[in-house]
């Protein structure tokens, strides 16, 4: 059984008696004739069999596909065959797939016309972009039934914004949480966090401190260990002292244990064994219990346990290991656990495996915004529409030079793919980082929305007060220049926040007819009008820049470049200004060319207006001034 609804935006295709656990639509949708399946987009097919379902498109030769959230490839997803299952690959390298967050929402792009396919199911489901089929993208999803939306345009942008809409819009995340942060597995005891952020700051802020499992009591949740931090408030107001805030980590595993509170109070709210048994898998704290996100009495639970957590004074909370994941060789939950909906009814880990970290954060961002006027969520995993509830990170990444490439794609996918306020490991997660790929780190994430050094517990140190001398100063160096254009940033993501459209793009969702946008795989946008192309490679003093088709300001010599060009560079940090565009920079509005413009400045939302030779500024903002280049 097939129905198609349409609506302003979208067509949405109901496959089967499919009832989606988590349910995405807009008012006004109509249902057409499901004759016009067809008709819909790039000739659409859908077949059937007894447990999956074949969803095909046309792929031509000249096509590029985009999205699908968190993968470790480059941009282009073309000649790939991708899975969507939320996992913890126990670290990663290019071309390991899954990872912690897949997406299951695509771009395909040809000749300048845009199909965006989302395919509402948080199960397994198999992308095949022209593999087994050379001139068919395929879709398979491991269920007898699903819903996919279809979003045509010719304009990659309106796919993504309408998708974004769909989903929700991102939260706007504190001004704080976007300066650069800190972390270790693990930093402990209570005074080397002190000594460790005393440290720091003789040299760069410390905006925030994670703090990883060993904070807590025997890795029991929502606790703190009386040995390391006492009973945590003490700590927390002398980080606070220090200008600094804390975020510390939360795992979904709970410890099975009848002496522990948070146990016992959870009976019958945890994922079950088809037997009806609670359902226990290890983890940190060993034998360990799950609560069951999926239905609304778990979740306002779990907002319990957050809103009194956070009476000692936390500014945040960090989920990790919430694909979810547990200490066995796949890391995988078992397939056949049970879940119960709001409505008591029962439905198989397999078949909802995706949504478990979105119900996570969504819980957690409720709790926190019901105490807090500035709730902070980072979470590792999650699905569709994880945006309005969290941030996330990439991650734990392996340190390698190709790693230091690569997370420019997989930052700017995820954004293209809804999730806007993100970030990866400055230094990586995994592995050693030598002093100089550290600082090529901090050069190459200057302008994602997230900037934390975090490493693993048996990697080399990486805090920027042991770096020699040379390579201090160049991290030094970055975070600075960060500073400088932290009011951009804000504005960027505001936009987001308010638009409903990505932050960090990669250069073809800017310009999509461009074949070698694609291939720029070691530059980024931030924004639509500003390009960066960091220094990111081993013992060189220059690198190559594309530019594409436009003027650009060369952002620290104000020379006008002409693209589409390729052109060598010895700056560390080549900026570059789209032509009719605005940035913010140490409280200068830099406008290149004409327009209008909208940022967000000291909590205010300000308009930017040029006539090429004119800015005006409304309101005025005290401290900042205007130039304008042409």
């Amino acid at each position: 059984m097939i129905k198609i609804y349409e609506s302003r935006n979208y067509y949405r295709v109901k496959i089967g008696s499919y009832d989606p656990v988590i349910k995405f639509s807009s008012p006004g949708e109509a249902e057409i004739d499901s004759g016009s399946l067809g008709n819909i987009a790039g000739n659409m097919e859908v077949s059937l069999a007894k447990d999956s379902i074949n969803i095909q498109f046309d792929l031509d030769p000249s096509s590029h596909v985009l999205g699908l959230g968190e993968r470790a490839f480059g941009i282009d997803r073309k000649r790939k065959k991708l899975i969507s299952v939320n996992k913890d690959p126990g670290g990663y390298v290019r071309g390991v797939d899954p990872i912690y967050l897949p997406l299951p929402f695509f771009l395909q792009l040809t000749d300048g016309a845009c199909l965006g396919v989302f395919v509402n199911h948080p199960g397994k489901v198999l992308f095949d972009f022209g593999v087994e089929t050379y001139n068919k993208s395929t879709v398979t999803v491991f269920d007898s039934g699903c819903e996919v939306f279809i979003f045509k345009s010719s304009s990659i942008k309106d796919v993504v914004r309408s998708f974004i809409e769909l989903t929700g819009k991102p939260f706007l995340p504190p001004y704080w949480s976007i300066g650069h942060a800190i972390s270790r597995y693990t930093y402990y005891p209570a005074s080397s966090v002190l000594e460790i952020i005393e440290k720091y700051q003789k040299f760069v802020p410390v905006e925030a401190v994670y703090l990883d499992i060993h904070y807590m009591d025997r890795y029991k949740l929502f606790t703190w260990d009386p040995a390391k931090f006492g009973n945590g408030r003490e700590f927390v107001e002398k980080v606070h002292d220090r200008g600094t805030k804390v975020i510390p980590i939360i795992d979904p595993s709970i410890k099975s244990d009848q002496s522990y509170s948070l146990f016992v109070e959870g009976m019958g709210n945890y994922i079950e064994t088809p037997n009806s048994d609670i359902y226990h898998g290890k983890m940190w704290p060993g034998d360990s219990v799950f609560l069951d996100f999926l239905n609304e009495k778990s979740r306002d639970l779990w907002k319990k346990y957050v809103t009194e957590f956070h009476k000692t004074g936390v500014d945040g909370i960090w989920l990790d290991m919430n694909e979810p994941t547990i200490l066995s060789e796949d890391h995988l939950l078992d397939a056949n656990a049970i879940h119960h909906l709001d409505d008591g009814s029962p439905i198989i880990h397999e078949k909802v495996r995706n949504a478990y970290p979105y119900f996570q954060a969504k819980a957690t961002f409720e709790a926190l915004s019901s105490v807090s006027k500035e709730p902070f969520v980072l979470s590792r995993s999650g699905y569709a529409g994880i945006q309005k509830y969290a941030a996330v990170w990439t991650g734990d990444n392996k340190s390698s030079w190709d790693d230091v490439k690569l997370q420019i794609s997989v930052v700017t996918s995820l954004s293209i793919s809804g999730v806007t306020v993100v970030g990866c490991d400055l230094g990586g997660f995994f592995s050693d980082s030598d002093p100089e790929m550290l600082a090529a780190y901090y050069r190459m994430a200057l302008f994602f929305p997230l900037y934390r050094n975090h490493k693993t517990i048996n990697g080399n140190d990486q805090e920027v007060f042991l770096m020699p001398s040379k390579f201090r100063d160049d991290i030094m160096a970055s975070v600075k220049l960060r500073y400088d254009f932290m009011d951009y940033i804000y504005s960027i993501l505001y936009n987001s926040h308010s638009e409903g459209v990505p932050a960090v793009v990669p250069l073809p969702y800017e310009f999509p007819l461009d074949g070698d946008s694609y291939y720029a795989e070691d530059e980024y946008m931030l924004g639509p009008g500003l390009l960066y192309a960091p220094q990111i490679y081993q013992c060189r003093e220059e690198r190559e820049v594309y530019l594409p088709e436009g003027n650009w300001l060369e952002f620290w010599s104000r020379k006008v470049i002409k693209g589409s060009a390729y052109y060598r560079t010895k700056e560390k940090f080549p900026v570059y200004i789209r032509e009719n565009s605005c940035v913010v920079y140490r409280k200068k509005i830099i406008v290149f060319g004409k327009g209008k413009f909208t940022l967000y400045i000291s909590g205010q939302v300000v308009t930017v207006d040029s006539d090429g030779a004119h800015v005006e500024v409304t309101p005025r903002v005290d401290g900042y001034t205007a130039e304008v280049y042409s």
